[in-house]
């Protein structure tokens, strides 16, 4: 028999029982995310656990970002939701239920006065997962790229994980670590201006969008239990040559953006500092460090760079709408 769910709004004691229980974690369904994009984009965050209706068992969690649009509604957006419980006892449904959870998805966004709905969610892509989605009323984003990115086990020995890289990639690991670079770990608010800095200059030089500065500046500050937000910065002879922020969240850590000089190119710079990186939230508890994106948006040659790592890569479904409203369905 194919179980039914629902969904329960969470609050913030609820949600960080369930974060528990998920394996590799999203970024963009963290809480401490969602509060971010709440202060920096005048989202609101709505948060849910998906409950199995019979037994009332948690099973999942789903948080979207809603921008109110006055006397319509609310336009939604499920970044890499809903995600699912890994804990025994509780296990993700199966996946000829998914079908009855996105039933349950398009029930809330009905109640919820979501007008339009847009749902990457966090789902292998798979010719029958489209199928179901499709089937409760989803319609496919053409223009909405699929996430694509890698990870990396943290729980292997240090000297394990180093050996699973592209050796090109090692051999300049090997080449940083001869050329006397100093690692510091300054506080965020401290290294966070000066990183935005060559941020926006490096947008601006490359000519691409990135990420907003004021989302990282809102995710600089946040706090959590399962929350670390960590700039890692190389020196070459008193001389800044490369810059790195990191930030872990559940099981999970995600590089987010970098920068580096052409004193610390020559110098491999930001091998050095990933690595540095590995270690630091490896030491912290973390179990994955996500590369950040090999699709979309990211250019050829970063995305080149991140493959010599040579994580577990994965590719999700891709991007949904749904809208109760005819004349935008």
């Amino acid at each position: 028999m194919i179980s039914r769910y629902d969904l329960i709004e969470a609050d913030r004691r609820t949600w960080e029982e369930c974060w528990r229980q998920l394996g590799c974690s999203p970024l963009f369904q963290s809480w401490e995310y969602g509060e971010a994009k709440r202060c920096s984009q005048w989202y609101r965050p709505e948060r849910f656990v998906i409950r199995r209706v019979e037994d009332a068992a948690p099973v999942g969690l789903m948080q979207a970002l809603v921008y109110a649009v006055p006397f319509l509604g609310g336009v939604a957006r499920i970044c890499r939701g809903p995600v699912f419980s890994e804990a025994p006892g509780h296990p993700a449904p199966a996946p000829e239920e998914l079908e009855a959870v996105f039933h349950a998805v398009k029930a809330t966004a009905r109640k919820r006065r979501w007008r339009l709905l847009r749902i990457a969610p966090e789902l292998p892509a798979s010719e029958e997962t489209v199928a179901r989605l499709c089937h409760v009323g989803f319609k496919r984003r053409l223009e909405g790229r699929a996430i694509m990115s890698a990870v990396i086990d943290l729980a292997r020995p240090p000297e394990e994980i180093r050996a699973g890289f592209h050796s090109k990639w090692r051999n300049l690991l090997n080449k940083s670590e001869k050329m006397g670079l100093e690692l510091e770990t300054p506080a965020p608010g401290e290294a966070l201006p000066v990183l935005i800095h060559e941020y926006e200059n490096l947008q601006r030089d490359k000519g691409f969008q990135g990420i907003q500065t004021g989302l990282l500046r809102q995710m600089a500050v946040k706090e959590g239990p399962r929350w670390t937000c960590r700039i890692l910065l190389a020196r070459h002879e008193q001389e800044r040559c490369g810059m790195v922020m990191i930030v872990g969240h559940g099981a999970t850590c995600t590089y987010l953006i970098g920068w580096t000089s052409e004193h610390g190119r020559q110098r491999q710079a930001n091998s050095f500092l990933l690595w540095q990186a590995m270690l630091l939230f490896r030491s912290l508890g973390y179990r994955f460090f996500d590369v950040g994106g090999l699709g979309g948006r990211t250019t050829e040659g970063v995305a080149h760079f991140k493959k010599g790592l040579q994580g577990q890569e994965y590719s999700l479904i891709g991007e949904y709408s749904y809208s109760p409203l005819p004349f935008l369905k």
